[in-house]
């Protein structure tokens, strides 16, 4: 008897909790798949970054001694990066913690174009 109704609560609770409840919710903050994003500020133990086409909205990811930066291709520490400069991210699981940043130094001048 005691098995059957904790089967039937089983039953009753699966069926009232509405899957979307039980769906994963998507970490706070740009997604690698969001391409390349603009650095603002980095310190010993994280970096910032704008999120938006806006750019006036950022976020902040922390970064480890065992996050591996990159330059132009070449290695180098994290304090070597700069505002500015443009960055793909690859995160942890769950997109709080940097593993890897691959950055770029800034166009010379992005609001000019060429002409000719």
């Amino acid at each position: 008897m005691k098995t059957l109704l904790a089967l039937i609560w089983l039953f009753v609770i699966a069926f009232a909790v509405p899957p979307s409840a039980l769906a994963r919710r998507p970490p706070p903050g740009p997604t690698p798949e969001t391409g390349e994003l603009r650095i603002v500020e980095v310190d010993a133990v994280s970096v910032t970054v704008t999120v938006g086409k806006s750019g006036d909205e950022h976020f902040t990811y922390k970064i480890t001694d065992g996050t591996k930066v990159t330059l132009n291709g070449a290695a180098v520490f994290a304090r070597d990066l700069k505002a500015g400069m443009l960055a793909k991210f690859t995160l942890t699981p769950d997109h709080s913690t940097v593993i890897a940043i691959e950055a770029r130094d800034p166009p010379a001048n992005p609001s000019r174009r060429r002409v000719g």
